[in-house]
């Protein structure tokens, strides 16, 4: 739990860093990873405004349970911010030569990981959890350079 909380940490820490280095004010929510009542990350620069919880997880399907997923639903129906989750992974290796678009989306915007932010209605209501695959992720997600 603990090592799973300092990676979920870390990963908070690396989107307030590189949403402040691209100009927005971003606060890290109180009791972020722990209540569940509060998102990670709120961003601010003008008309953009994220609502923002941060995932970093290799599986190939991120779960997040129905009570936290509700609480996030509820902070972008009254905030009226965009609300994404935001889900990390380790970049995917690239053949070297490879120019294509694929192998572009694939490094990234120079950071050691990959984040797709997925708008919550493209999460799956299962009975206990709500939940989405990589695939889903990457095909409905955002890049990060999209929300500067």
């Amino acid at each position: 739990m603990v090592k799973t909380y300092h990676k979920g940490a870390r990963a908070e820490r690396e989107l307030i860093k590189f949403f402040s280095e691209h100009g927005f004010m971003v606060m890290r929510g109180a009791g972020s990873g722990t209540s569940g009542l509060s998102p990670d990350v709120l961003a601010f620069k003008g008309i953009r405004q994220y609502v923002i919880e941060a995932k970093a997880q290799e599986a190939d399907r991120l779960s997040i349970d129905k009570e936290q997923f509700g609480n996030l639903k509820k902070w972008g129906e009254v905030t009226n911010m965009e609300t994404y989750v935001a889900w990390r992974r380790k970049k995917e290796g690239v053949e070297k030569g490879d120019d294509s678009a694929e192998a572009w989306d694939k490094k990234g915007v120079g950071m050691r990981y990959r984040w797709r932010f997925v708008p919550l209605a493209f999460f799956k209501e299962n009975p206990r959890v709500y939940s989405i695959s990589w695939e889903e992720a990457r095909k409905y997600g955002k890049e990060i350079s999209h929300l500067i």
